[in-house]
């Protein structure tokens, strides 16, 4: 990984069933972001200068499924995305 990357860390996703399961890498895979798995954790890697767009799609995603968010607060940039430090958004509290 390069320090255009950044690696976010989902350990121990829980599924409810393989269909979600599907859906989760389904959603991933959507983004553009490569991943790969390592026992119970899957390492993710996103580009710094993500669009937005895949900022928030990866922002639901991990919310949905109840990852770890406050590695997201690494995108903090006030000049490209003051949208991401809204204080009455969703993913607010659990990045910040």
């Amino acid at each position: 990984m390069n320090g255009d990357q950044i690696e976010l860390v989902a350990q121990k996703v829980r599924y409810l069933s393989e269909g979600d399961e599907d859906a989760f890498f389904f959603w991933l895979a959507k983004t553009g972001c490569s991943y790969r798995g390592v026992g119970d954790t899957l390492l993710i890697s996103v580009e710094r200068g993500v669009p937005d767009a895949v900022l928030r799609e990866l922002l639901g995603l991990f919310h949905r499924y109840g990852i770890e968010m406050k590695q997201f607060a690494v995108f903090k940039d006030d000049v490209r995305r003051p949208w991401f430090s809204n204080i009455n958004a969703y993913w607010f509290p659990e990045v910040f």
